[in-house]
């Protein structure tokens, strides 16, 4: 899930809070996490405030029974 920055033409980032429900994008953290999320690859704390934040996992789609399976579409029988 990320999103254009029109400011600065770059892709933003989408951060979770690892306490609680809150889900914003880089640009929307506070000043002093938006520091440390620039440098960060998949999680961190940040060193001002204390708060942890961490990348979503990503959403994989399971197979549904009635669809066709992986070895179907491969022409497998």
């Amino acid at each position: 899930m990320d999103r254009a920055s029109l400011r600065e033409g770059r892709v933003v980032r989408l951060w979770i809070a690892a306490l609680g429900d809150e889900t914003l994008y880089e640009t929307d953290l506070p000043s002093c996490c938006q520091r440390s999320a620039r440098s960060a690859e998949d999680s961190f704390e940040c060193p001002s405030c204390g708060a942890m934040w961490q990348q979503p996992q990503p959403v994989w789609a399971e197979e549904d029974a009635f669809a066709e399976s992986s070895r179907e579409r491969k022409g497998a029988a």
